[in-house]
């Protein structure tokens, strides 16, 4: 587990990255989900879903090859107190797929943690799932972030990546965290409780 904590350490110092992802597959795809969204002509609509399920097609596909999704959530009750902080990172690499997780205060020494081999077809069930959620193609900007601000602190990133494409959530507060974190709260719920393969 010492990379997912390095790694969350490292999010933590730099918590909501304003990197933008290379335009890819993954970027074609929301961008048919927007238009399809904003599609009011029957004709071309049914055009687009035709188009937007190969896409969906082809990128699942892909995730089987190379891809990765992080989940990240914070909730600080006070500036003196600690963050009750929960990640998880689901790797696939050429058709194994890796899970770890932790969740606590301190990443170091975590609540609980686990870690282990996922079966595919559960993975692309919960990328399917994600692929289909309408927040995958809503539109987030990257939050302003103080982290000296006082009180009540909430964060929330979901960052998928296939390939080389990448597409990240982020959210602090009001109506866009409200809705990011039902899908967060989903993909955590998945990881928590998804059997893992049995050690030969």
């Amino acid at each position: 587990m010492t990379s997912l904590r390095a790694a969350l350490c490292f999010v933590l110092l730099f918590p909501l990255s304003t990197a933008a992802a290379q335009p890819g597959a993954l970027d074609d795809y929301v961008r048919m989900r927007r238009s399809l969204e904003a599609a009011r002509d029957d004709v071309a609509r049914a055009a687009l879903e035709r188009q937007a399920g190969a896409a969906l097609d082809t990128l699942l596909a892909a995730t089987r090859r190379s891809s990765r999704l992080v989940i990240l959530t914070e909730r600080r009750g006070g500036f003196e107190t600690g963050p009750a902080l929960e990640t998880a990172r689901l790797v696939a690499r050429e058709g194994r797929v890796t899970l770890q997780a932790l969740a606590g205060p301190r990443p170091q020494s975590p609540d609980w943690e686990r870690a282990g081999v996922v079966e595919m077809g559960a993975y692309l069930a919960v990328l399917d799932r994600l692929l289909r959620d309408p927040a995958l193609a809503g539109d987030w900007p990257a939050p302003r972030f103080d982290p000296n601000a006082p009180g009540p602190r909430r964060a929330i990133v979901v960052q998928l990546a296939i390939g080389e494409d990448e597409r990240e959530m982020q959210a602090l507060d009001g109506p866009p965290y409200e809705r990011l974190a039902a899908l967060a709260g989903a993909l955590l719920e998945f990881c928590r409780s998804v059997p893992f393969r049995p050690v030969p």
